[in-house]
């Protein structure tokens, strides 16, 4: 059996048996505040360094190093960074026609990151 190793820039090559559809590494700026917004598939971030304050589904919960943050498909969610932070972002499966990224229900802020 092969063991896959799929590379950032190979990102469509998942094998049939994967969960994932998409990952990445983002790095945020203290201060900095990524808007309210969802997605088409369940999203897991995994907290390398620093800390932030995470709202999902209007309850917030302050998290850091070696915490994992899980939002289901559809739930609104949105990050305050009180500290740089380093973290691991991982898309599940996408249902038919579902898109990756970040899906609005309102317009969001100017001057919000989009990672």
């Amino acid at each position: 059996m092969t063991m896959p190793v799929i590379r950032v820039k190979d990102q469509g090559r998942f094998p049939d048996w994967s969960e994932i559809n998409h990952y990445g590494i983002n790095d945020l700026k203290v201060g900095q505040r990524v808007p309210l917004h969802y997605h088409d598939c369940n999203e897991y971030w995994i907290i390398v360094s620093g800390r932030g304050i995470c709202t999902t589904e209007g309850d917030s919960y302050e998290v850091g190093p070696g915490d994992m943050v899980l939002t289901r498909q559809g739930d609104e969610h949105s990050l305050v960074v009180t500290e740089d932070m380093a973290a691991v972002y991982i898309y599940g499966i996408l249902p038919p026609g579902g898109s990756i990224g970040y899906r609005y229900r309102d317009k969001p802020q100017e001057d919000a990151a989009r990672p």
